[in-house]
């Protein structure tokens, strides 16, 4: 990872100055970039504009067991050492004020009894990546409360420099096994106007423990929340359409096989529009 950055840097950088003349190989300004400064980092705080940054998502199952969460820690170095690296980090409250402060959020820090982790790693000799393994207790986080941050900072390089990127605030959130897309298909039939048929893709977001949220209200693409209970029915409700209602006799169920929603039901009771769909997860 960064070892590739060390080298592909001194590579284009000594073709560069081969290109000039030999003699800047006696120039002061000369760079060697064997010499580096090896740097501890969090290689996802580097990563700014792609998946990574100061201010990452981090999504979890909802388990009645301890979701365990893998986190690299780099050695960015043109060469590897030849002892083993212990490198240590904290939780950093101060970290999570300053962020709120400078873009105006109120994220809070998630509570210490959600979650154990020794906050340390160990960077093999020879080697330049590790990971340091939090356990979070899912089940205690509210689907609904997405402000949860855990803020982590590397206090410790072992000896070593620790880089600017020692930085990252995760936001923690959990989502059950519902959470995904969903490809849906179906038919709203209007007592007039006749049948609408539909089809489209539609992402649906937890909402609960075993419920999930989305705008896949037939061809309306309203917002329709799908409750799975213990023997896999399905209860339906929508805040767009209040009055929506399973059709009494309808199939309504969830297939964990196949990964399918079936759902018949219909709104507006003085003159219902009936609706049969179905939702596969991709």
């Amino acid at each position: 990872m960064k070892k590739t950055f060390y080298i592909k840097t001194a590579f284009v950088a000594l073709f560069a100055l081969a290109g000039l003349s030999s003699c800047l190989k006696d120039d002061s300004h000369y760079v060697d970039f064997a010499g580096a400064t090896p740097l501890v980092e969090l290689p996802s705080a580097a990563n700014v504009g792609g998946s990574g940054g100061l201010f990452q998502a981090l999504a979890l199952d909802i388990s009645a067991t301890p979701v365990s969460v893998s986190l690299a820690v780099n050695l960015a170095a043109p060469k590897t050492l030849g002892s083993d690296l212990a490198v240590k980090l904290s939780v950093d409250p101060a970290a999570l004020t300053a962020y709120n402060t400078a873009n105006g959020t109120s994220y809070q820090l998630l509570p210490a009894s959600y979650y154990t982790s020794t906050l340390s790693a160990t960077i093999k000799a020879g080697t330049n990546l590790s990971a340091f393994v939090i356990n979070v207790n899912s089940a205690l986080i509210d689907p609904a409360n997405t402000n949860y941050v855990l803020p982590l900072t590397i206090t410790d390089g072992g000896g070593q420099q620790i880089s600017n990127y020692k930085t990252v605030l995760y936001n923690v959130q959990v989502k059950n096994k519902y959470d995904g897309d969903y490809k849906t298909t179906g038919t709203r039939v209007h007592p007039t106007l006749g049948p609408f048929p539909f089809s489209y893709n539609v992402t649906m977001s937890t909402a609960g423990a075993t419920s999930i949220i989305g705008g896949a209200l037939a061809d309306l693409k309203s917002d329709l929340k799908i409750v799975v209970n213990a023997d896999n029915s399905v209860s339906l409700s929508s805040a767009a359409q209040p009055s929506v209602a399973l059709t009494p006799g309808g199939v309504n169920k969830y297939d964990p096989a196949t990964k399918t929603f079936t759902l018949t039901y219909f709104y507006n009771t003085a003159a219902p529009r009936t609706i049969t769909q179905t939702l596969v997860k991709l």
